[in-house]
């Protein structure tokens, strides 16, 4: 005779006993492990191209992959995430019972190098520049150095080293 599969769920982990029983009253039991399901990955799912973020999960044990390594990568032991190219890969973090869960991680892309120079006199200018187009520009200390948000140029203010930041839309 054809008979067809059953669908087991498993809802908490243990040992349990699946039994299929034909109308004549004969049987047959398979036994069956349930393992847990891996804590839900934590961190930040988005990454720029040539950085780095890390995920986290609460059961111990397990190995990290990447579904596409064009996009992104991870280290097996650690889950910090290496943005490679931009795109949607799957991170996914499986433990020795095989049982496993994943986080859709988005990689964006980085701008390109600023260019122009890294020295200014106080009181003069000099214009810092992106081929990216469409970002923004920042001064980690306006009591140092200004930037013009949309410009690039950069004013000294007073002595020191000042950060000068290009920020893309995607926070790149």
């Amino acid at each position: 005779s054809v008979s067809t599969g059953g669908v087991v769920t498993g809802l908490v982990a243990g040992n349990i006993n699946i039994s299929y029983t034909l109308p004549a009253g004969c049987f047959v039991i398979f036994p069956m492990t349930v393992n847990a399901t891996p804590a839900a990955n934590t961190g930040t799912a988005v990454v720029c191209t040539g950085l780095t973020t890390t995920l986290a999960n609460g059961t111990g044990g397990g190995t990290w992959t990447s579904s596409n390594t064009g996009q992104a990568t991870v280290v097996a032991g650690t889950g910090v995430v290496t943005g490679v190219a931009a795109g949607f890969p799957t991170i996914t973090y499986t433990v020795p019972s095989g049982c496993f869960v994943t986080t859709p991680v988005t990689v964006n892309t980085s701008p390109a190098t600023i260019a122009g120079s890294s020295t200014v006199c106080i009181g003069s200018t000099t214009t810092l520049t992106n081929t990216s187009g469409g970002g923004t520009w920042t001064s980690s200390n306006t009591l140092l150095a200004t930037v013009g948000g949309g410009t690039g140029v950069v004013t000294g203010v007073a002595a020191g080293t000042p950060t000068i930041t290009y920020t893309m839309p995607n926070a790149c």
